[in-house]
């Protein structure tokens, strides 16, 4: 299987992903509120946005389905009227647009939850993509068969419907595509690396004939230079200082009046949370567990062997993954 049968081109037509835009909205209400309580804010409101609300708006987690409440939200933050507070505006409009994803998360939402509705939005926007997966192969680089095998040994006994997998395995192949028209497109395409633990490699799940398939896959990858995605097999035996199954750090485009902060999502097991680094060009720190888990990448980084160490460990897994078949 070559690499374009798996990464199938497919254009979207779409404008700013809602996460994006909720993600920098967030941003600058925190800016704006300063050394404010985010109480204070609220009681400010007239008490017409709950805290809990406020706070998921900040740290821009929620679509934001009634963008008029943004309004009441920069009253209170005495956000004057003009270009600044007409462009905080336009981001919550952009951000009450659902993402793709939606339509999978139709009565699913425990095999669809709001973490990754907001994941595979952000993954829309980012011009950088660092994965570390230590679980199974990163969802953008699996085959189809590959897919509907991980995710039946992956999902709990409790969701182990074959409808929910279907909506698993049919929500990753769109992601997949999803990132492969990003590669194909004209425009800047986004930079990626992915990290995969070296037992990945060999775990076949009694399906020997799907993991060569997918190994095949990863080396074509590897060999074809003109991608702009790299793939490295972490073999370090010496634990993470954070425990990690799977991270992804997304990086944003940095123009000079739309930047947009970076962000971390660490998953382990079923339970993933996202962490903002600091807003470019305005001095706030960044959120300490983003911090500790960017030092973690810079870790990861270090530790794992270069392109050709990594090819290589990618075919010996491949040969003894077809030594196994015979």
């Amino acid at each position: 299987m070559a690499v374009n049968d798996t990464f199938i081109s497919r254009g979207s037509g779409e404008g700013r992903p809602w996460a994006e835009a909720g993600l920098l909205l967030g941003a600058h209400l925190e800016v704006a509120r300063g050394h404010r309580k985010q109480s204070e804010v609220v009681e400010a409101t007239g008490n017409r946005v709950s805290k809990s609300y406020y706070s998921r708006l900040e740290g821009g987690e929620v679509r934001i389905d009634k963008p008029h409440i943004v309004s009441i939200i920069l009253d209170a933050l005495k956000v004057a009227p003009g270009t600044h507070r007409d462009h905080l505006m336009a981001l919550a409009f952009e951000a009450s647009q659902e993402g793709w994803a939606a339509r999978f998360r139709s009565g699913h939402r425990e095999v669809v939850p709001d973490s990754m509705l907001r994941l595979t939005s952000l993954e829309e926007a980012a011009a950088e993509f660092f994965v570390v997966d230590r679980i199974a192969v990163p969802g953008q680089l699996q085959t189809e068969a590959y897919s509907k095998l991980v995710t039946g040994y992956t999902l709990p006994a409790s969701l182990r419907d074959a409808g929910l997998q279907d909506v698993v395995v049919g929500l990753r192949a769109e992601r997949r595509s999803r990132f492969a028209a990003r590669l194909a497109a004209d425009q800047p395409k986004p930079r990626a690396r992915f990290f995969i633990e070296e037992a990945v490699l060999y775990a076949d799940f009694g399906r020997p004939e799907v993991l060569i398939d997918q190994l095949r896959i990863l080396l074509d990858i590897v060999e074809n230079r003109t991608l702009p995605v790299g793939i490295r097999v972490m073999t370090s035996r010496t634990p993470l200082a954070v425990a990690v199954s799977t991270l992804a750090r997304l990086g944003f485009r940095k123009s000079l009046t739309d930047a947009v902060p970076d962000v971390i999502y660490n998953e382990t097991g079923r339970t993933g949370a996202f962490h903002r680094g600091s807003l470019p060009g305005t001095g706030e720190p960044a959120d300490p567990d983003y911090t500790d888990l960017d030092d973690l990448v810079d870790n990861v980084l270090m530790r794992a062997p270069g392109y050709r160490d990594s090819r290589r460990l990618i075919e010996n897994a491949l040969l003894e993954a077809q030594l196994r078949l015979r």
